[in-house]
């Protein structure tokens, strides 16, 4: 006998992520942290750009996973600023409870995620690799992760920077919940500054790996770091570079006098600047940079220092200048 009624689609299934054993402490951990809910701090918003410029993904977040939601401290590259914790890949992050990342390398492929509205709609996740923020008494409280909308894989090295960021993440956390109690005058928190200090070098290392040049003054404009690809550009040694002030790295008989306000200018208002310029490497020879300059403040709005990214721009500025002859213009790369 011929069956005419119509096939039924199977309901998608989500599965959601089981509770760590440790839930009650793990919460008890975040709410005394002090930091649901509560305003942008450029001091995290600049992990994740720094994260961004490691990864060269489109999405970053610094993920606190709440009761019954995660909660981004930290977003870019999405405008929502919490999900429900049921359909959260960070809440499957912090089941490990070490600070071993959970990476999914295609969620397509993964029966966790498959059928997720995270990946089945918008962001359209398809990749995720998320480094669990573990605090010294070992309680996930979340995680920082790097999101795609394609398939990828990691490097050893990409792993090791993104549990380094990580760190970085959790101590600027007990760093910043220290301050809150001190200015209420209560009990310090003990926070190892020792391993604070070793996360900023571990971040300023991550910081190596950027193919753009990067340099960081202190609030006093003294050039305090440069990174790899700063020597590649200039010719300037890391010694070298860190006896410098200001941008007198930079500034050469051709730079023009504009430029050179506007980024004085950034830094005596404490914005952020981005210009175009020319310089001189150490061997004499004359090239275009892209500039990019901003302040970095700590939780109570206090100058911390400033940092910058460039990169040669050269090759596009001679492109320009080929276009603008076609055109009967010029443009003057010297």
């Amino acid at each position: 006998m011929e069956n005419n009624e119509p096939l039924k689609k199977s309901a998608a299934v989500v599965i959601a992520p089981p509770k760590p054993a440790n839930e009650v402490q793990r919460l008890a951990a975040l709410k005394k942290l002090n930091i649901l809910d509560t305003a942008d701090e450029d001091v995290f918003d600049g992990i994740t750009r720094v994260a961004k410029k490691i990864f060269d993904v489109p999405i970053i977040l610094v993920s606190l996973v709440d009761e019954n939601r995660q909660w981004f401290k930290s977003c870019i590259g999405l405008q929502t600023r919490e999900t429900k914790r049921d359909i959260a890949f960070c809440a499957y992050a912090i089941l490990s409870g070490t600070p071993e990342p959970l990476v999914i390398n295609d969620a397509m492929e993964d029966p966790r995620f498959n059928n997720n509205p995270l990946v089945t709609g918008p962001p359209h996740i398809r990749f995720y690799a998320g480094a669990p923020l573990i605090t010294k008494e070992g309680l996930p409280l979340g995680t920082l992760c790097v999101i795609d909308t394609k398939p990828r894989t990691l490097t050893e090295q990409n792993i090791q920077s993104l549990k380094d960021c990580a760190s970085v993440v959790v101590r600027t956390m007990e760093m910043r919940l220290a301050s809150i109690e001190q200015a209420k005058n209560l009990e310090m928190q003990n926070v190892d500054l020792d391993l604070v200090a070793q996360d900023r070098l571990k971040l300023l290392s991550a910081v190596n790996f950027f193919n753009e040049s990067f340099v960081m003054w202190n609030n006093q404009l003294q050039v305090v770091f440069v990174n790899d690809s700063f020597v590649r550009t200039t010719g300037i040694q890391k010694d070298q570079a860190v006896q410098f002030n200001g941008i007198d790295f930079l500034v050469c008989d051709k730079t023009d006098p504009n430029a050179v306000h506007l980024i004085k200018r950034a830094f005596g208002s404490r914005e952020r600047t981005s210009v175009e310029l020319i310089s001189v490497k150490r061997n004499g020879e004359y090239y275009w940079i892209a500039f990019d300059v901003q302040p970095v403040f700590d939780s109570r709005d206090e100058l911390v220092n400033f940092y910058a990214t460039f990169t040669d721009i050269t090759h596009r500025k001679r492109l320009e200048a080929d276009l603008a002859n076609l055109r009967g213009g010029s443009v003057n790369l010297n």
